[in-house]
């Protein structure tokens, strides 16, 4: 007996054919049609949520993110009159892209060569949110034969909303910018241990011996546990090939790798686009280490806290730490024409942006009005502080442009070159 339907039609299958690999069990719980996490919960996110998001904490963040897209495309020429395309992956209540609009809005030329926004959401509660958050409180997207969609409030934008990435076809005289912020680390992942016997997957089976007490709604176990496959698997006997870094793993006793095949899928996706179309960008936001390998990152969160994976499959959000070094690999084969700048501590990023300067500006602005300034201050300091609960280390930058001989990209250089708030009208959204 596990603690969910989900969890109880997993445990039947382990049951029925054996372990599962680990990438089976993250895309059931948290995409599976029947009970997973982002298909079945109406909103995770925000304080009575299980998590709280950047652009949650603070109107700063999308808003320095739309003035990264701005700055961008400025720099490329403003795109050689190319239209924009505005693509976010994972937009969870839509925050991010309702702040970036609201900034854009007021560059005019800027503003004028947007054709169109794309929303990469699988979930139709949240597909819901966005809608409201970006279109109108009181309206719901419509569908048109192919996919939902509805008018942005902002500069009149359509907004369309597809379930994957590769179903948005881009023309010829487009020019797409993709937003990542927190979505590389919903993705699913293998993990492997090196072995006396070699690289061995870590599958997961039902835990024997489980404890679940009568008329209780969350076992006191760990429902399901990791085991070592018993043989080679296709994926742990290509491993070697994938990365120079995963080749000299294995010679290190009992390293442990993890993996997203889906995370190599989407980069490639970038980087294509970007290439095919001599423009655009792809910015990535998320947590994981700068340069080594994740390892032993699976994590569950539930009401704010770290839990185990293993309880309560659907009703618990999993993450891994991204692997920013897989990412910045595979951006850079050989037959793409684009460059990668970052992982940049998040901190740096944002400093770069001008975010110190936003804050003292919406400060002023809030002169006198205790509470929200005791709200600006609390984002800023979480947004850029480097120690305790403050996002500035953990979580990094990740830019993919077009090929231009390493010209500097705003966020990234390592001296700030804003002096000034860059949206300086732009009042306190408390």
């Amino acid at each position: 007996m596990t603690s969910t339907s989900l969890g109880q039609s997993i445990a039947k299958a382990i049951e029925s054919t054996g372990p599962i690999s680990l990438i089976h069990y993250m895309k059931q719980c948290l995409t599976g049609k029947d009970g997973g996490y982002y298909t079945s919960s109406p909103d995770p996110f925000g304080k009575s949520g299980d998590f709280v998001t950047s652009p949650e904490i603070s109107q700063m963040f999308g808003e320095l993110i739309g003035i990264w897209i701005i700055y961008e495309w400025m720099s490329q020429n403003q795109c050689n009159g190319k239209k924009v395309v505005l693509i976010e992956l994972g937009p969870g209540r839509g925050t991010l892209m309702d702040d970036a609009l609201r900034v854009m809005r007021k560059f005019e030329p800027f503003a004028k060569s947007v054709s169109s926004v794309k929303l990469v959401e699988a979930s139709g509660p949240l597909r819901d949110l966005q809608c409201a958050k970006l279109c109108g409180e009181d309206i719901k997207p419509r569908w048109q034969g192919t996919n939902w969609t509805e008018n942005t409030k902002h500069f009149g934008a359509p907004v369309t909303w597809y379930d994957d990435v590769r179903q948005i076809s881009l023309q010829h005289d487009e020019a797409p910018f993709f937003i990542a912020h927190e979505f590389f680390d919903a993705l699913p992942i293998n993990a492997f241990e090196n072995t006396p016997d070699g690289w061995r997957e870590l599958l997961v089976d039902v835990k024997k011996n489980k404890l679940i007490l009568p008329n209780s709604e969350e076992p006191k176990e760990p429902e399901f546990c990791f085991t070592l496959a018993p043989k080679l698997s296709a994926p742990a006997r290509a491993l070697n090939s994938l990365s120079p870094r995963y080749e000299a793993l294995s010679r290190v006793p009992n390293a442990m790798v993890e993996i997203s095949p889906d995370s190599h899928g989407y980069i490639i996706n970038f980087s294509r686009s970007i290439h095919n179309a001599g423009s655009g960008a792809a910015l990535v936001i998320d947590y994981g280490p700068a340069n080594t390998v994740p390892m032993n990152s699976l994590r569950g969160i539930q009401k704010h806290k770290r839990v185990s994976p293993f309880v309560q499959p659907g009703k618990v959000d999993l993450s891994a730490d991204v692997d920013f070094g897989a990412l910045v690999e595979t951006a850079l084969r050989p037959d793409f024409n684009v460059e990668v700048h970052g992982p940049a501590e998040q901190s740096q990023f944002l400093f770069g942006l001008g975010i110190k300067e936003r804050y003292e500006s919406l400060a002023q602005m809030a002169e006198g009005d205790s509470e929200t300034l005791a709200i600006l201050k609390s984002g800023f300091e979480r947004l850029t502080e480097r120690g305790g609960l403050g996002m500035g280390m953990i979580y990094k930058a990740l830019a993919i442009v077009p090929e231009s001989g390493g010209r500097q990209i705003a966020g990234f250089q390592r001296e700030a070159p804003v002096e000034e708030d860059p949206i300086a009208e732009e009042q306190p959204q408390i």
